[in-house]
């Protein structure tokens, strides 16, 4: 997870914009690839493929929750 404390405040603010503009095709690209990257991981037969695939759809992951914990972050600091 991305810890959105130890960012910088201007990237969090970025963040914050993605959901308050309603960047639909951005935060939409990053769910996508996230569900694309865990039906990928059903079907995979290695473990080095299921490692990559399991780092790929939690980074989309934690990049989506980031989006919607910055708007707590902001209104603490």
């Amino acid at each position: 997870m991305i810890d959105l404390n130890l960012c910088d405040r201007q990237h969090v603010k970025a963040l914050l914009r993605l959901k308050e503009t309603g960047e639909t095709a951005l935060l939409g690209l990053f769910e996508a690839e996230a569900e694309l990257a865990k039906a990928r991981l059903v079907k995979a037969t290695d473990m080095v493929t299921v490692h990559r695939l399991q780092g790929r759809a939690a980074a989309f992951e934690d990049l989506l929750t980031s989006v919607e914990e910055a708007a707590k972050v902001i209104n603490r600091s």
